[in-house]
């Protein structure tokens, strides 16, 4: 149940109404409103409520896992890297290729980010990169499953391994997909998921620290409370908890994500069936072992096909996404930073300019995937 049907809704003129890159999937009004009933009763409004605890079990139960709540993935983010020890200052190996907030968590957790390329065929973090990185002062990766694919998760595993560094992975972009059979939370020594308004799962803001180790659980749950236990502060700590309201909003679209998965899953093959032999024009896939995204549907086009492509979607008030803009380099917070790579020339930049991300959730309907692609056809043409 999303928000509204973009494809039958039509402003005055008769012309469609803008298809928007994303929807959030929503929940019933009186599913939620029932959730609610008893916090508005007791007044129980965070604090790990009824509700925050029934949700906690029951996303632990959907990943495999332990989940552990808090306010936003950002701070899911910073809890992950907080939880190995880390010492202050030390540098952590990420990619240039992810939102802003993998970057502002290692720095606002005290650490230098250090920048490793990506592997050409799947823009995650390219473990020989990584190697490249590793200096006496390496204390972490943090690993960003990017735009729907996993990264190689086994390569960075054995490095993290051999060098004795924690490995965060940042599952925000693919909080769906499974590696032979698993779901992709379950590796390195810990994952952050979002459950923003974005997602597949929401919590309107929100997000979770998934753990193999259910030891951490209680670390974890201390640190989002201030650092507090029995009363005293026995840790460090910040303010990350969720509420009740964001718990209940999350489980109340929970019954949905299914549905809306099976939903995105047959849009995913009506796009293929209307791409397919197109020149010029490839697909993100998933890495062999994986399975695909429903978060995104990622075109690979020539930069100025690219360009052409936008504008003819535009024209018609349909609304792609560009990747997020590199982390590092020419008018970034990280402008001097060195991009390491195993390459002659790095790889990050120029799929900057290559990939497309086209609408892709469950409003959309058959009439607006041949929308989109008659769209991009204009624009290759």
């Amino acid at each position: 149940m999303s928000t509204g049907d973009t494809i039958r809704m039509s402003d005055r003129s008769g012309r469609p109404a803008p298809l928007v890159f994303g929807q959030p999937l929503m929940p019933r009004p009186e599913d939620l409103l029932r959730l609610l009933d008893p916090v508005f009763h007791s007044a129980h409004l965070t604090n790990g409520g009824a509700l925050h605890a029934r949700f906690e079990v029951e996303l632990s139960r959907l990943v495999g896992g332990t989940a552990c709540l808090v306010s936003s993935g950002t701070m899911a983010l910073m809890m992950a890297l907080r939880l190995g020890g880390l010492r202050p200052g030390g540098e952590v190996i990420t990619p240039p290729l992810s939102f802003a907030a993998s970057v502002q968590a290692i720095d606002w957790c005290g650490l230098r980010p250090v920048f490793a390329d990506v592997e050409p065929d799947f823009g995650t973090l390219c473990p020989k990169a990584v190697e490249a990185a590793i200096t006496p002062r390496t204390v972490a990766i943090l690993a960003v499953h990017f735009q729907g694919i996993a990264c190689d998760v086994a390569a960075l595993e054995d490095i993290a391994r051999r060098h004795g560094l924690w490995l965060v992975f940042d599952a925000a972009q693919a909080p769906d997909v499974q590696i032979a059979g698993e779901n992709i939370c379950l590796r390195g020594d810990a994952t952050a998921m979002s459950l923003h308004a974005t997602k597949l799962l929401n919590t309107a803001e929100g997000g979770a620290v998934i753990l193999r180790d259910p030891a951490q659980a209680a670390a974890l749950a201390r640190m989002r409370n201030f650092g507090l236990e029995e009363g005293r502060m026995t840790g460090p700590g910040i303010n990350g908890k969720m509420s009740e309201l964001h718990a209940a909003f999350g489980l109340s679209v929970l019954p949905h994500v299914a549905g809306e998965i099976a939903a995105r899953a047959q849009l995913r093959r009506w796009y293929d069936a209307g791409f397919a032999g197109v020149t010029g024009l490839s697909l993100l896939r998933p890495r062999p072992g994986s399975s695909e995204s429903h978060l995104y549907y990622t075109l690979i086009l020539p930069p100025e096909q690219r360009t052409a492509v936008i504008a003819a979607l535009k024209a018609d008030d349909i609304l792609p996404r560009a990747p997020f803009a590199l982390l590092c380099g020419p008018r970034t917070r990280f402008e001097s930073a060195i991009l390491h790579t195993s390459r002659d020339h790095p790889i990050a930049p120029a799929l900057t300019e290559r990939y497309l991300s086209v609408p892709l959730h469950s409003d959309m309907g058959r009439a607006g995937v041949e929308r989109v692609v008659q769209g991009v056809m204009r624009g290759i043409s």
